[in-house]
């Protein structure tokens, strides 16, 4: 409502003005009309005035003439030079004005003005003023005629031809530009006239909208006084009933208003508190918890807390200033009691650490009970595939085929039952690595195809992408996304075919966008199962009737891969026509020539020139040094050890400043960390040559920024080879012609974890099979019994230790391709830094992992 009347007096104002500026506009044309009237009586005067002086002039000399009399040519002497002296004098005016327009004329005297009438008003345009100057030049003519017959005295002067033209000649000049000025003048009369009227309705209008306008705004006036007694009522009532406390003080903080709620909270019992300060009426442990007044800055949602009578209680505490009427600062509080919410929080916080105890608990059961099922999974499995080195009758080979594919279905079971649990803790991570998509997926069509043709159907490929395309993305989890559609597609087809279709949709400088297809002829799917398809543990048979076997943790599986890789995945499907599912990723890009490093298993390729070069490799695990070193010597570059930071100090002291030519440092250490031990080599020692850190840690920018002064890069363990030379490169230079270094691999030698590729982690490690064996050894004889020694340092609450402990075996375990131990090495590595009691419920995961890696083919355990 204020807000109109605020519009309203806007409108008021500007009709007030526009109806004013009409007013004037009507009285200065009303001037100008009675202007234009006068006019026209001084021109008719102005005639008048000139005839009847002539016609005087005229009269006297006939006088003179017929009597003879000296006084009768006196007196037309003078009025002749009067009227000569009248008559040059508007003629000059004529002639010599440089104006448009003249309006200031002189009148002859005829005796009967005053002085000041000599002079007359009318406005001549140039038309006007030439037959006006013709007007009074006749004027002289027939007065040099008047002059000489007074001279002569002959009457007969008079009544000559010439007199008479010149009599007639100035008769019709004043009739011409009297009747031109009349008419010029009657014009704009007529267009005055016509503007007066308009502005006279226009001013009707004007003041009968200002008048309505007045009315309303008085009508709302009157209704907002209403309104705000009505809302003053409302407020005092609603402020006075209210659950949230309200008191204000003054710059003496004192108070002016305090509400019942007020009182209530704060247990003021003073019948008359106004006036006081509140340490004046508050019991003094509210007042000394009570945060100062300050009329600079408003305070909100402050929590305070005070024991009254031996009970806790929490006030919610908001304040800010306003101003008077007479700009004086009042300060407004506003309390309200949260100790009901408080409790509930402590309560809801509590229910949720129990959940997350339950929830860590169910997923090391989780752990735990595959761990114990794929023990005895994995013997079953060897021995399958040793009885299929024996001769055997048809009706076991039969047997041992359902032995495998039902040991091979239980394993899927396990391993789609521990990707879930990743992913319900948020625990799912992709690891990308540079991969030829075309080489993945002739490497996946080696495992799918025999389960496609053993059930009769036809499988069609449909690439449209370029052949050398190299992918970097998680490999494996992007196959297994394939692989879990194509077995589902498998599953419900029973005839026709199965189409996979891979497009390349776009394409940036570094990035392309992938759609993948899977069409199958199946059964199909019903419209209203549609939405259910991607969730987890869902399956669309009924139970009691299913045909199909499954958990139902497939799909769910593909679609949070997908999401992770940032891509989408949905379906499309009519019942008995088959479905089509798809997806899409943006997946990064690399250059086909470094898809793939040659390498043999034999040895290594050198791709650094080391020779003559020396670096000191500071590193506190034996096993992560060794593995550095292997790398390193394959490009003959001589390596030093330190097993902590000091200790790399003392050695760097010793010799001269330029005698390593990059230090390799480790960052988690005992005794002393590698950044302190870089910024010391750098800032006090004088060391010139770069420092790289080496660590299992993520890092961050912040923290690339925060070190770049003593640390000239990082180095993310576990390294690949490949990744491990290009970081090397700047500093070393490459071998353009490197030869292999061949050694012939052992015939029979140590078996690995079941879930480790002994090729490729000797490839990304970048040595031969047999010294990856050898350093997967000694890293089960080193770290077999680690897990012990975490559990006691925890009884110890020796946090720090534990955590070093921890953060060595994930980067060792990262280093030797250990993916799952590196995993769980890490969350336990994050709960020992928290102190967190999580860590408790880490551990038997921990040792689950490590006794996966040193349990396998090895007796150190």
């Amino acid at each position: 409502m204020l807000h109109k009347l605020k519009y309203i007096l806007i409108t008021i104002i500007i009709l007030s003005l526009t109806f004013v500026c009409c007013m004037i506009c009507y009285v200065s044309a009303d001037g100008q009309l009675i202007y234009y009237e006068k006019s026209k009586n001084n021109l008719l005067n102005f005639n008048s005035t000139y005839d009847k002086v002539f016609y005087g002039l005229v009269s006297d000399a006939k006088e003179y003439i017929a009597t003879g009399d000296a006084s009768a040519k006196y007196k037309f002497t003078n009025d002749a030079n009067d009227f000569i002296s009248c008559n040059n004098a508007n003629t000059n005016y004529l002639n010599f004005s440089d104006r448009g327009e003249l309006s200031d004329f002189q009148l002859p005297d005829d005796h009967s003005t005053s002085a000041d009438e000599t002079l007359t008003t009318f406005s001549f345009d140039s038309k006007e003023q030439n037959m006006l100057l013709s007007y009074l030049n006749g004027y002289n003519q027939m007065l040099d005629i008047i002059l000489s017959a007074v001279d002569q005295k002959d009457l007969s002067l008079f009544r000559s031809s010439t007199f008479y033209e010149l009599y007639d000649a100035k008769i019709d000049l004043k009739n011409q530009y009297t009747a031109h000025y009349m008419d010029r003048i009657k014009e704009k009369e007529k267009n005055l006239q016509f503007f007066l009227h308009f502005i006279s309705t226009f001013s009707i209008f004007i003041g009968t909208i200002l008048a309505l306008a007045v009315s309303k705004g008085v009508s709302l006036y009157l209704k907002n006084n209403q309104y705000n007694a009505y809302f003053n009522q409302l407020y005092s009532k609603a402020i006075e009933n209210a659950d949230v406390g309200m008191a204000i003080v003054d710059k003496h903080y004192k108070y002016e208003y305090m509400n019942a709620t007020y009182k209530q909270l704060f247990n003021i019992q003073s019948p008359n508190p106004l006036g006081q300060t509140a340490f004046a009426v508050l019991p003094q442990e509210i007042a000394a918890t009570l945060p100062s007044h300050s009329f600079a800055e408003n305070k909100k949602n402050i929590s305070l807390s005070y024991t009254y009578e031996g009970t806790m209680r929490y006030i919610n505490y908001n304040c800010f200033a306003i101003f008077d009427d007479n700009d004086e600062p009042k300060f407004v509080t506003l309390i309200q009691d949260c100790t009901d919410s408080k409790r509930k929080d402590h309560e809801l916080k509590q229910q949720l650490k129990e959940i997350e105890f339950f929830a860590n608990a169910k997923s090391s059961f989780v752990a735990n009970v595959s761990h114990e099922i794929k023990t005895p999974l994995n013997v079953i499995c060897g021995m399958v595939h040793i009885l299929k080195g024996t001769e055997l009758t048809n009706k076991q080979n039969d047997i041992l085929s359902k032995i495998h594919i039902s040991s091979e279905l239980l394993l899927n079971i396990i391993n789609d039952v521990l990707d879930i649990s990743k992913i319900q803790k948020s625990n799912f991570i992709l690891y990308p690595s540079d991969f030829s998509l075309m080489n993945m997926l002739n490497e996946s069509e080696e495992i799918f195809r025999p389960i496609i043709y053993n059930k009769g159907l036809e499988f069609i490929k449909d690439f449209k992408f370029p052949p050398d395309l190299c992918l970097s993305t998680d490999k494996t989890r992007l196959a297994q996304v394939l692989l879990n559609l194509i077995n589902n597609a498998c599953k419900f087809t029973t005839s026709g075919h199965i189409r996979l279709v891979i497009e390349q949709l776009d394409s940036q400088k570094n990035s392309v966008l992938l759609k993948f297809t899977l069409e199958d002829t199946g059964m199909g799917i019903d419209e209203e199962d549609i939405p259910k398809v991607f969730q987890e543990f869902e399956q669309l048979e009924n139970h009691l009737t299913k045909q199909h076997q499954g958990t139902g943790l497939g799909l769910a599986i593909c679609k949070h891969v997908v999401h992770a890789m940032g891509g989408d995945i949905w379906v499309e499907s009519q019942k008995g026509t088959g479905s089509r599912f798809q997806f899409t990723i943006w997946t990064r890009t690399v250059d086909p020539a470094l898809c793939d490093v040659s390498s043999t298993a034999s040895g290594s390729l050198s791709v650094l020139n080391g020779e003559g070069h020396r670096v000191l490799v500071v590193e506190d695990t034996e096993l992560n040094y060794e593995v550095t070193q292997n790398m390193l010597g394959d490009s003959h570059i001589i390596c030093e050890h330190a097993c902590d930071g000091q200790e790399a100090i003392d050695m760097c002291i010793k010799v001269p400043e330029d005698y390593y030519t990059l230090i390799l440092m480790d960052i988690h250490m005992p005794n002393m960390d590698g950044y302190t031990a870089a910024e010391i080599l750098k800032t006090e020692i004088g060391v010139t040559c770069p420092i790289l850190a080496l660590t299992a840690t993520n890092i961050d920018a912040e923290t690339k920024e925060k070190y770049k002064g003593i640390m000239d890069g990082f180095i993310s363990k576990p390294f690949r080879y490949k990744e491990f030379y290009r970081a090397l490169l700047p500093y070393f230079g490459s071998v353009q012609d490197s030869d292999s270094l061949s050694s012939s691999a052992e015939s029979e030698s140590p078996e690995t974890p079941d879930n480790l590729n002994l090729a490729e982690a000797a490839k990304n490690l970048g040595c031969s099979e047999k010294q990856y064996i050898k350093h997967l050894t000694k890293f089960k004889t080193s770290y077999a019994h680690v897990d012990n020694d975490i559990q006691e340092l925890l009884l110890d609450k020796n946090f720090t230790e534990a955590h070093r402990i921890a953060h060595s075996v994930k980067g060792l375990a990262g280093t030797l391709g250990l993916i799952p131990l590196q995993q769980v090495a890490s969350e336990l590595e994050e709960a020992l830094k928290e102190e967190s009691e999580k860590a408790t419920t880490l551990l038997p995961m921990f040792r689950y992992e490590l006794d996966g890696v040193c349990k396998e083919g090895s007796d150190c355990n």
